[in-house]
């Protein structure tokens, strides 16, 4: 609610349940709604939750001759905050094509614990700014997939290039649903190659699998892991995972662990 000449005003606002491919691959904006939005309608939207402000997504709005639809980047904002099938969201119209979303889970219940929550944090743990200029040459990317084919071990493992765009961390759909979905664990525990100290992360499941949420973004700061590393994350034991860098920043130097 806002105030307008001393009087609350409430912001229009409506609701959608995520349901299988129907919301999930686009969400429709209900006709009835489009008159909110008048002349601000256009082709671009902006989606917050209500709970943070410090993250937002930018998602691409499509027409056709009846309906209006967020699409590009709608499913990124699903994935993002772990929305799951069944989970009921309102979105309440802030203005200037800016939608701010409260989501309700199964238990009818307000959802408090989003993995972009820790956005902030692990954008600092795994991202570094380079100088305006040539780019510098090396051949850390060949060195480290080298690294990835010739890595062997006897437990269960996949091969993963940190990127920004998920700086919470999706376990690979087809691994979480081979070896940890039917564990239903809360938690991961992380230690990198060659340490001695196990973090507790937590798993936030979503529609096809789960994020390392808080917990990951320490994890990923303490042991030097940034956005463009090559990493091997292995299963040791049930929800206890090794993982190797295989990529290393420091003095540009390259290394390739091949065993624990």
């Amino acid at each position: 609610m806002v105030r307008k000449n001393g009087v609350k005003e409430k912001r229009p606002s409506f609701f959608k349940v995520i349901l299988p491919r129907y919301s999930t691959e686009r969400l429709m904006i209900p006709p009835q709604f489009l008159k909110h939005l008048g002349k601000d309608l256009c082709s671009k939207a902006t989606l917050s939750l209500n709970m943070s402000s410090q993250c937002s997504w930018n998602v691409k709005v499509t027409k056709t001759k009846k309906d209006v639809y967020f699409k590009d980047g709608w499913q990124e904002f699903l994935n993002n905050n772990s929305v799951d099938e069944g989970d009921f969201l309102v979105f309440t119209y802030e203005g200037k094509m800016h939608f701010s979303i409260a989501v309700f889970d199964r238990s009818c219940c307000g959802r408090v614990d989003f993995p972009n929550e820790t956005f902030k944090e692990s954008i600092v743990a795994m991202t570094t700014k380079r100088p305006c200029g040539r780019p510098r040459k090396d051949n850390s990317d060949n060195t480290a997939k080298e690294s990835a084919i010739s890595f062997k071990s006897k437990f269960p493992h996949y091969k993963s290039t940190i990127k920004k765009t998920y700086c919470v961390y999706s376990i690979p759909t087809t691994f979480y649903r081979e070896h940890l979905a039917a564990g239903k664990y809360e938690f991961a525990f992380l230690k990198i190659s060659g340490g001695n100290k196990w973090y507790k992360v937590k798993l936030v499941p979503s529609i096809r699998t789960a994020f390392m949420s808080k917990g990951w973004a320490a994890f990923a700061r303490d042991n030097q892991i940034k956005v463009g590393h090559v990493c091997i994350f292995e299963l040791v034991k049930e929800n206890k995972m090794v993982v190797h860098n295989l990529t290393f920043s420091g003095n540009d130097q390259v290394q390739a662990i091949n065993s624990i």
